[in-house]
């Protein structure tokens, strides 16, 4: 090992506060110079401390081994559940904890700069979905944001921009007052680590379909929900439709050079003789759990689809008093939820 630098707590809040979730350490700490025999040990209610040095490991290191024996000095993270991460104080600190990934908001916040990025993932575990947990209380997922200064590995960073189904072990995380932040030297993994095998805990599998809380009053903005009501009004001046490839995917769709009354696919190079058409629409809804109040719900392409499907005129249009009074959910399916990014305002009474 080589010493690479000093570093201050005054400097280094992201590394002091792994530091702080460490101690006091497991062994009594010595002071240098005294013999064995006759050793003097420091309290364990000590002051915490403010500086370390930061190493490296030597060219010719190898990772563990997983027949190694792990040191008695290590401290493995105490893994909790998210129950137990959103009853803790004010006072935040690290915590580790294995999490179902059902919604991710990848978009980057603030900056188009993979340095300055920040997106959020909603999660879940068995302690949230029992049902136990119905009337408690607790909500039935917690946001977790990831900002800059947390380094996803690519192979974490995949998995997350798929749609399947996800579970990731978050690694000293920091958490208190209900939040949870990803920040400097939090680590995702998708699998438990050799080193964190001590902890003894993994998590345990959901028994069905993942449940979320259902649009009230006591809804927190950023947070997922599920919203059914009757629809009692559509956002006529917002609704509008485009084509796209049917091919491709191609949403800029171009006039044919040569017969400009064909779509051209720029991609393919070819006329778009069937295109398919996204719409953008917004619906109020009369919810039962918002007896007094209306919802304004901006709503995915495949919700759009099916609200739509026995409104289509013959000319292509749709008759806006077939929709009325049908019955529209914002239940998801498995970890596709209904809120689209961005996160969109669920306005009641027009209001935020």
């Amino acid at each position: 090992m080589k010493i690479l630098r000093r570093v201050t707590r005054g400097r280094t809040l992201g590394l002091f506060s792994l530091i702080d979730s460490l101690w006091p350490p497991l062994s009594p700490l010595q002071v240098p110079g005294k013999r064995q025999g006759n050793e003097t040990q420091v309290t364990a209610n000590q002051l915490l401390p403010s500086f370390c040095y930061i190493l490296a490991a030597s060219a010719d290191y190898s990772d563990a081994d997983e027949k190694e024996q792990i040191s008695n000095l290590y401290f493995p993270p105490t893994v909790r559940s998210l129950k137990e991460i959103y009853q803790m104080g004010d006072l935040p600190q690290r915590c580790s904890f294995w999490a179902y990934v059902v919604y991710r908001r990848l978009q980057e916040m603030g900056s188009t700069s993979p340095d300055q990025r920040q997106f959020w993932l909603f999660v879940t575990d068995f302690s949230l979905q029992r049902e136990s947990e119905i009337s408690s209380g607790t909500p039935k997922t917690l946001p977790v944001s990831v900002v800059s200064s947390c380094v996803v590995d690519v192979e974490v960073m995949e998995t997350l921009k798929s749609s399947s189904p996800c579970i990731v072990f978050f690694k000293d995380a920091m958490c208190g007052n209900g939040k949870i932040i990803c920040i400097e030297r939090t680590v995702l993994l998708l699998q438990k680590p050799l080193l964190c095998r001590a902890a003894g805990a993994d998590i345990t599998e959901l028994t069905g379909p993942v449940k979320l809380d259902y649009l009230d009053s006591t809804t927190q903005i950023n947070s997922i929900c599920t919203v059914r009501g009757i629809v009692v009004g559509i956002n006529e001046r917002t609704a509008f439709s485009w084509p796209i490839c049917n091919t491709c995917g191609n949403e800029k769709i171009d006039q044919h050079p040569q017969d400009k009354g064909l779509p051209y696919c720029s991609h393919c190079c070819e006329a778009v003789t069937s295109p398919v058409f996204k719409m953008h629409l917004e619906v109020f809804l009369n919810c039962h759990s918002q007896p007094k109040s209306t919802v304004k719900i901006k709503l995915l392409q495949k919700s759009i689809s099916s609200l739509l499907e026995s409104a289509t005129m013959d000319n292509g249009s749709y008759e806006v008093t077939s929709v009325l009074r049908k019955e529209s959910s914002g239940q998801p399916e498995s970890s596709s939820l209904a809120l689209p990014p961005p996160l969109p305002r669920c306005s009641l009474c027009d209001s935020r």
